[in-house]
């Protein structure tokens, strides 16, 4: 599914990069042996025009945890497809493109781990941390986590641990820390 936004508003040629944002929501915090249980990606080109966007739910096969974190019960994640069934369709957006997400280490090592039960290569090779970005910056926010950052550079959430909306969000910080680095030298 393809959806009209803004375009990223590359600051500078060395920036100019074919990006995928991708946020995943878990049912732990320990990738060897917790689950994916939804995932979203947004694609852009290096003149930062929004390119693709697919997100979904995942059957994770298992108890998806902190349900009162995430909102996904066992019954809504029922009919949702395995990664396994949709993995190639994610390394497609994420192949040949510098995966962004927000505390970027997290969202890769659940993805490596969850490619690799598909027996599958996890095809990134770069990758952009905004938290990491955002510690250079230094906006003036008590923290870094995703809704002050949010509240700071003025983007709306809706659904706070919904991984669409957070890629969403995350696209909006990433707009404004892009901008700021580029302000910065950085």
């Amino acid at each position: 599914m393809l959806s009209v936004a803004p375009a990223l508003d590359v600051p500078r040629p060395d920036y100019a990069h074919d990006w995928a944002l991708v946020d995943v929501e878990t049912s732990g915090l320990v990738p060897r042996r917790d689950r994916i249980l939804s995932v979203a990606v947004l694609t852009f080109g290096p003149d930062g025009t929004q390119t693709g966007e697919f997100s979904t739910l995942v059957n994770p096969g298992c108890d998806p945890g902190p349900v009162h974190v995430h909102g996904l019960t066992p019954e809504r994640l029922a009919g949702a497809p395995t990664f396994d069934q949709m993995a190639e369709r994610v390394g497609a957006l994420l192949r040949d493109r510098v995966l962004v997400a927000h505390n970027a280490q997290f969202d890769y090592d659940f993805l490596a781990h969850e490619f690799a039960r598909a027996r599958l290569h996890l095809p990134v090779t770069q990758r952009l941390c905004t938290l990491a970005l955002n510690r250079r910056v230094e906006p003036p926010t008590d923290d870094l986590s995703l809704a002050s950052l949010a509240a700071h550079y003025g983007v709306p959430q809706t659904r706070a641990h919904d991984a669409l909306d957070d890629t969403r969000v995350l696209a909006g910080i990433f707009r404004a820390s892009l901008t700021e680095a580029a302000r910065l030298d950085l």
